[in-house]
């Protein structure tokens, strides 16, 4: 009987486990406008509340920001809490070897870049399959000029 219960929970474990687990689909769309200095070639870092230390940073970035109207831009940041670094994003990405945590936080040169932030897990309301990675820029865009993006985006800054 106990041989019995053994092989049940171990299919029962292998079943669950085997099984092809379906990605969750990014859905987070950022809108940003930085407040003096454009800093979309620079390698972007999370940041802690404090912004006393760097909470996460990117390996190869293959994403890069998409400049939009009136110098605002799409994705490619960490979040609201993101500093960035005096590397570039080519820079950084050559790298052989990325530089821990402590070494990065020395090459920290902004830690509140932001201005405006904006974001929105989107439903598909701005999903577009021939947009910049998929993302329907032209309906942005025309929320920027329009001063609308609060209607649809939550802002944060």
């Amino acid at each position: 009987m106990t041989r019995l219960i053994i092989i049940i929970v171990l299919s029962a474990f292998n079943l669950f486990c085997s099984c092809e687990k379906v990605k969750d689909k990014d859905t987070l769309i950022q809108i940003y406008k930085f407040k003096t200095i454009d800093y979309s070639n620079n390698v972007p870092v999370e940041l802690s509340d404090d912004k006393d230390k760097i909470t996460s940073a990117p390996g190869n970035i293959t994403r890069v920001p998409v400049k939009l109207s009136d110098n605002y831009y799409l994705n490619g940041s960490m979040g609201v809490n993101t500093g960035y670094l005096s590397l570039t994003i080519e820079e950084h990405n050559n790298l052989e070897i990325k530089p821990g945590i402590d070494s990065l936080y020395n090459l920290l040169i902004e830690k509140d870049p932001y201005l405006e932030y904006y974001y929105r897990h989107d439903d598909g309301t701005f999903r577009n399959e021939n947009g910049v990675y998929g993302i329907d820029t032209a309906m942005i865009n025309d929320l920027i000029r329009t001063d609308k993006l609060e209607n649809y985006f939550d802002r944060l800054k």
